[in-house]
């Protein structure tokens, strides 16, 4: 039994080869060696039945999302009267405080891939439209990442503007002293006239303004190799969405079940720049579904 004296004796060990602070106590005297990679994070998507339920508790979800070992937070939230579940940025971001997470971003819609209906209620929030509002947001809830979702790129202009619009974001971003990267699904790597949005994007912006958060998955089904990604952009991939795909269905499943390689993509984090890592799962159908995200990463990924 680990009681009073054995706690006294332990520490006096401890002290005696210098691993506890000054105070003769240390938050971490019976951690774990810590981990080379970036601590697990949820992109709260994966859960959005939760948050979004009828009556849902917010600060109940994130004591929840809290207790499955989960350190931070991005999260996607779009329409005027959704944005942060219904909470002002400050007030979100206490909240996640309070239960020992830190929230680095929000996912926001880069230019619309249709037009905006008259009224707001079904409105997104979007870079074109809401930039200054969205940087600000993200400020005062103490974000370091402005995050976008997805872009229209479905042709040149298109890809020409949504770029110009991530030039803007990553000026406002760092004039705030934050970052801006946006997300991947497959279509940013299809060739239009010769080129991909993926690799127009980031060779015509700003390598230290505008960053990109490499969905694995999608990355790994559109036939990119990631790794190769980070060696063709060393330092631009600070942000990962780290999710799996089941190979026969082809969806979303619980990271280790599918097909990624994350063990080798993961050895090669160093050349990404990653800072941060979101476990990220499209169709989740309970907080099992991430937790088993989490504990298969926790014994696979060290």
């Amino acid at each position: 039994m680990f009681n009073r004296r054995s706690f006294l004796k332990a520490s006096g060990t401890l002290a005696g080869m210098g691993l506890l602070s000054a105070s003769g106590c240390s938050k971490h005297i019976f951690s774990a060696a810590k981990s080379r990679y970036p601590p697990i994070g949820l992109q709260t998507y994966t859960l959005n039945f939760l948050f979004n339920a009828k009556a849902a508790n917010t600060a109940e979800v994130l004591k929840q999302i809290a207790a499955i070992g989960v350190k931070e937070l991005e999260t996607a939230t779009g329409t005027p009267d959704s944005l942060y579940y219904g909470h002002k940025p400050k007030e979100f971001a206490k909240m996640v405080n309070d239960h020992g997470l830190k929230w680095i971003g929000n996912h926001y819609q880069g230019l619309p891939r249709q037009t905006a209906s008259t009224g707001t209620a079904n409105r997104r929030i979007n870079l074109r439209d809401d930039l200054q509002q969205i940087v600000d947001d993200s400020a005062a809830g103490g974000c370091s990442w402005v995050i976008c979702s997805s872009s229209a790129e479905s042709n040149m202009d298109e890809i020409k503007r949504t770029t110009e619009i991530f030039a803007q974001a990553g000026e406002l971003s760092a004039a705030q002293k934050m970052k801006f990267a946006y997300h991947n699904h497959q279509s940013e790597f299809d060739k239009i006239d010769g080129v991909s949005a993926y690799d127009y994007i980031l060779g015509q912006t700003n390598k230290e303004q505008v960053f990109m958060e490499v969905d694995l998955a999608w990355a790994t089904e559109a036939g990119m190799d990631p790794v190769e990604m980070f060696k063709q952009y060393p330092g631009r991939f600070p942000l990962w969405h780290v999710k799996d795909i089941d190979r026969s269905s082809k969806k979303p499943c619980p990271v280790g079940q599918g097909k990624v390689d994350f063990k080798r993509i993961f050895e090669q984090s160093a050349l990404s720049g990653v800072q941060h890592t979101f476990i990220e799962q499209d169709g989740a159908k309970t907080i099992d579904d991430p937790a088993s995200s989490v504990k298969w990463m926790q014994a696979n990924l060290v």
